[in-house]
């Protein structure tokens, strides 16, 4: 955060550059990829490569939401003064689980650049490979279409940054730092974004919705979360103030997926229950499998639709313009 009443994006560009002449940060001296490992609190991981991404058509690397032009301010003014990207996007991989095969054959043995535990208990755990024929088989089983998972308006800030500033191909300034995860890693999951109305809804509205209805019998938000997740879907959790907490099984012809039926934000067991909110929608987590099969021809879901977690870390690595690039 800049002094009082100074730019914070000015201020910023000026710490970038004295933590490199102070040696806190140092730029690699070879172009190189960095396998991000999360180490997952409750046991595994997920694999990961960070490194640069080229801005690609739409078909190529899909976007899933739309953005806010706030958001994309902000950002443009800070990548607009520091020159440097500093917050990876995440983006997921059709490769088949070739990336994964490939990460373990360089783990193995490996010594960590960093290692990081975030307040979830997850280890950030970033490695590097400089060696150009293990980069260009890296480059190869990743030329394939993929999704950004998180990070629309990062990813969108760069590539406004680079059509402006006629950034030159193959250069940094013409890519966007973001970890790659393959769509098939066992440890990729999509945890489910909640909906609530203000006000308790008529049911009978809903008659459109082609669902059978059993009655909840636990209590608590977590509870029903759960129930849900484990229901036969597609399904959801409803309760309206007053009611009894209902778990919908849908039809299973639905073509729409179940966070594209409700659509406004925010829920809390406690809030239905106090009637600070009229009526909670309870969301299952989505399968990778379902969100690639609803993105695939360019189907633009809700804002907000997806939870990717853990999110990656910012800060472990970044990349400058002036970065070499392989």
């Amino acid at each position: 955060m800049a002094p009082e009443g100074g730019d914070p994006y000015r201020f910023a560009a000026a710490l970038h550059h004295r933590w490199l002449h102070d040696g806190i940060i140092a730029r690699d001296p070879r172009p190189a990829v960095y396998p991000y490992v999360i180490e997952l609190a409750n046991g595994g991981q997920r694999l990961g490569l960070l490194g640069l991404v080229r801005y690609e058509d739409p078909a190529v690397i899909r976007p899933h939401e739309q953005t806010l032009e706030k958001a994309i301010a902000d950002r443009t003014a800070l990548l607009e003064a520091t020159r440097a990207d500093l917050e990876p996007a995440l983006i997921v991989s059709e490769d088949g689980g070739k990336l994964d095969a490939l990460l373990r054959e360089d783990l193995q043995g490996a010594a960590p650049l960093a290692r990081y535990r975030d307040a979830d208990g997850h280890f950030h755990v970033v490695y590097r490979i400089d060696d150009p024929a293990r980069i260009a088989l890296y480059r190869q089983a990743l030329d394939v279409p993929a999704a950004i998972a998180d990070g629309h308006h990062r990813y969108k800030v760069g590539q406004r940054y680079a059509q402006s500033h006629h950034a030159a191909p193959d250069t940094a300034a013409d890519t966007k730092l973001a970890v790659v995860t393959s769509l098939d890693s066992p440890a990729l999951t999509i945890d489910p974004i909640h909906r609530a109305f203000k006000d308790p809804i008529e049911l009978s509205r809903l008659a459109g919705v082609p669902h059978s209805t059993h009655t909840f019998q636990g209590s608590g938000g977590w509870d029903f979360a759960r129930a849900v997740a484990a229901a036969p879907q597609p399904a959801i959790g409803v309760w309206v103030h007053g009611g009894p907490a209902e778990i919908w099984h849908l039809d299973p012809g639905n073509p729409k997926l179940p966070v594209e039926i409700f659509q406004e934000t925010g829920v809390l067991w406690d809030q239905v229950a106090s009637g600070e909110l009229g009526t909670g929608i309870w969301l299952p987590p989505m399968k990778p499998a379902e969100f690639a099969g609803a993105i695939a021809g360019g189907h633009m879901l809700p804002a907000k639709s997806t939870r990717f977690l853990p999110k990656v870390m910012s800060g472990l690595v970044w990349a400058d313009h002036d970065s070499k690039v392989e």
